[in-house]
């Protein structure tokens, strides 16, 4: 499981609490003129522990492995589904030829509940796309001859096995090809940046770079090989810091391996600073994306509500930012006090959806693969620096003007004023939906904007979202 304590999640004291509104207001600008890039869409994984989200089928309660695939994947939209590669289906060189893979199917034991569950999400969002991550090669492949990262002993692949390297990717995507399920996007390692013991490898950046460029040469190699077989696009370097990504990674990627760099991809746990937009400039017009954030402070809150806003923090400064795809880490994990995942799995007997799950729900609901991000300013009592608490916003707008969304979290243990003003918005009714301690995706009677303003009272730690040119009684799940 993911133990990294890096920055503090930001949390007021509790003894802020109050329900009562903030003596001053705070002013959300939203201006739909300002169209910046367009989104992909959003994303969640299923890291670590696959064998919990199939375990309700495995005690023959398929009724209950339906609701929560349902809850996953029919009443959630995402576009899509993150994949741990493990080390397993390797446990020794296949041959001595990694152009020539001779894989058993009994190595690909693990990849069965992988297999499970692109297959639920297929049959609920069938346009979604799969991304999956090598988080480390086997044993015999690496210096420290473990599966950990080694700490700061650096764990990392052995000379000359790059193209041992390159095969045991492949044969994970043929058998998910085999399988039905074509994995559409790659990263070749999983914070290769951070020196953690948990499952990985650690790369110094050149290094990084090089094993990138060999990888995929292998790939194209492998693949031409076998017609038919799709190369997936490769997402890098996936470090754990974006600020260490623009400044360290990404330069000696981009010189030695541009060509095969889809999308630039990190994790958001050194949240320092307008990240997303020195990444984003850094990228050289390549789409970058968010692949993994969570929590990871202890939260013994009311079904997670201290963590659930962070989230929506979190989401609007990657996409104010410049980011086009943000990824929460992890659909699923046992339950316990800790902000990780949007649903806990008792293994094999039931499940619980915390807040984070409902909050992102909400976020996820009326955003489509095509809108545009387009500009929000907060100022006032509420207004914060980066990652700090307060209120936070963002907002998107559908290719043809007609459908508006703007997203805002008070990100703070009181409630507060918010007066929002929009020039240009659609017309009609505004629709309302909250997350709140008291509420999950509620529809609120619709609103409707005095000229250009809008007036709101956020309760403490609660998720608003307001739907200009959608229908009356939304949320539904939009036909795909």
């Amino acid at each position: 499981m993911k133990l990294r304590i890096l920055l503090p999640v930001l949390f007021v004291a509790a003894g802020a609490a109050s329900c009562a509104p903030a003596a001053d207001e705070t002013v959300l600008r939203v201006n739909p003129v300002v169209k910046r890039q367009k989104i992909e869409g959003m994303g969640c994984g299923a890291i670590f522990y696959e064998g919990h989200i199939t375990s309700l089928a495995e005690r023959g309660k398929q009724t209950e492995q339906e609701a929560l695939y349902d809850a996953m994947f029919r009443d959630m939209r995402t576009d899509f589904l993150h994949l741990m590669i493990r080390h397993d289906h390797e446990p020794q060189n296949d041959n001595a030829d990694p152009m020539k893979a001779e894989f058993k199917d009994e190595w690909f034991k693990y990849a069965e509940h992988t297999a499970a569950i692109c297959a639920a999400a297929k049959k609920r969002l069938p346009d979604i796309k799969l991304y999956a991550t090598l988080y480390t090669p086997p044993a015999w492949m690496k210096t420290n001859n473990d599966v950990s990262a080694g700490g700061k002993a650096h764990g990392t692949i052995r000379p000359g096995m790059e193209p041992e390297l390159a095969e045991f990717c492949y044969a994970f995507l043929a058998w998910m090809h085999r399988h039905g399920h074509t994995v559409d996007y790659l990263s070749i390692a999983n914070e290769p940046d951070w020196e953690h013991t948990q499952p990985g490898y650690w790369l110094a950046p050149d290094a990084h770079a090089e094993l990138f460029a060999k990888v995929a040469a292998g790939l194209k190699q492998m693949a031409r090989q076998q017609p038919g077989m799709p190369v997936p696009k490769l997402v890098g370097p996936n470090t754990l810091s974006a600020p260490g990504c623009a400044a360290k990674w990404l330069p000696p990627l981009l010189r030695k391996a541009g060509r095969d760099l889809a999308v630039v991809g990190c994790h958001d746990y050194d949240r320092r600073g307008d990240r997303w937009a020195v990444l984003t400039k850094a990228a050289g017009g390549r789409p970058v994306w968010c692949t993994e954030w969570s929590v990871n402070a202890k939260d013994e809150s009311p079904e997670l509500i201290r963590s659930a806003p962070e989230y929506w923090l979190a989401m609007t400064e990657a996409f104010n930012g410049g980011a086009t795809a943000w990824m929460a880490y992890d659909w699923v994990y046992p339950p316990r006090p800790g902000g990780e995942a949007l649903i806990h799995v008792d293994w094999g007997n039931a499940f619980t959806l915390t807040k984070i799950y409902h909050g992102y729900r909400q976020w996820c609901l009326p955003l489509q693969p095509g809108m545009q991000v387009i500009g929000t300013s907060v100022t006032g009592t509420g207004a914060s620096d980066f990652s700090k608490p307060g209120i936070k916003a963002s907002a998107f707008v559908s290719p043809d003007g007609k459908r508006l969304v703007v997203h805002a979290a008070n990100v703070q243990d009181r409630a507060a004023k918010l007066t929002v003003r929009i020039t240009g918005a659609p017309g009609g009714a505004v629709q309302r939906l909250r997350t709140s301690a008291s509420e999950n995706v509620s529809v609120l009677p619709p609103g409707a904007l005095s000229g250009d303003k809008l007036d709101e009272t956020l309760p403490p730690r609660a998720m608003m979202t307001w739907l200009f040119g959608y229908p009356s009684g939304f949320p539904g799940i939009p036909q795909r």
